[in-house]
């Protein structure tokens, strides 16, 4: 006998992964279900991001400020100060714009999902590489394989 641990986003792929075990001869008494709920991080105003993500608040401020830079020092051809300094001074408005954006807007819509399913199932030897497969063609994030 084995057991099998998978761990998984909450998702509908779950539930197709359990009916598909069901299918495959897998009795429902042999399959276990828990919730992992992740402790909430403290949160420290600009340091609250996830260390494993790849962006930072000032990312949008930067692209906007080299957006701004540009026209502005396109337009400042024109006016009286110049193109350095209009461009300069475009960029400094198009940088604060991009932060107060990502900082106020986009915070609300990435709050990422901190639970995980981690799903147990207690199966034959033989039943190990068809739990595998079936796992693996469900977005499993881990798997490995408990022989008792």
């Amino acid at each position: 006998m084995s057991n099998i641990l998978c761990l998984f986003r909450p998702s509908l792929s779950v539930e197709l992964l359990l009916t598909e075990l069901q299918r495959n001869k897998i009795k429902k008494s042999d399959i276990s279900c828990f919730i992992l709920k992740a402790q909430t991080p403290f949160k420290n105003g600009l340091t609250d991001k996830d260390p494993t993500e790849t962006t930072s608040l000032a990312d949008l401020g930067f692209i906007f400020a080299t957006v701004f830079g540009v026209v502005g020092a396109s337009i400042g051809f024109r006016l009286t100060l110049g193109p350095i300094i209009w461009g300069i001074v475009s960029s400094i408005i198009g940088f604060l714009l991009g932060f107060i954006i990502d900082y106020f807007f986009t915070r609300a819509y990435k709050q990422k999902s901190h639970s995980f399913v981690l799903i147990s199932i207690c199966c034959r030897s033989e039943q190990e590489t068809l739990i595998k497969k079936i796992a693996e063609t469900h977005q499993v994030l881990g798997l490995t394989v408990i022989e008792s």
